[in-house]
């Protein structure tokens, strides 16, 4: 398994330009060609690139729960995955929710500054 081509692969799936995923990562352009080339990766930057691209690329090193559920004839969840799913749903929840918060407060300044105009004329 090489794990540099399927964070390549994702990169591109992901639309996102290389100078601008190694941005997210904080990488330069350069290092982000090397991770492409690398069979195996640190793990804290496989975490960092999982999040970034938001996928589990740790899945891809359980190969003995996949061999055991083929040959069982039954399709497992990728370790890890769910409990890493979950997990970014609860952040994405968490910003949605901060973000209706500031849309709130936007509303808010939008209707003062409204009142100030029209009291104004």
């Amino acid at each position: 398994m090489h794990i540099g081509k399927k964070i390549k692969e994702a990169v591109k799936r992901s639309g996102m330009s290389v100078t601008e995923f190694a941005a997210k990562i904080n990488y330069s352009r350069r290092n982000i060609y090397s991770i492409f080339e690398k069979e195996s990766v640190d793990t804290s930057l496989l975490t960092k690139i999982s999040d970034v691209l938001g996928q589990d690329f740790f899945v891809h090193y359980s190969s003995d729960s996949k061999k055991y559920a083929a040959q069982h004839g039954r399709v497992e969840e990728p370790s890890g995955a769910s409990e890493y799913s979950e997990n970014r749903i609860r952040e994405l929840l968490k910003e949605v929710e901060y973000l209706k918060e500031i849309n709130s407060l936007l509303k808010i300044q939008i209707e003062k500054l409204s009142k100030r105009k029209e009291s104004k004329k």
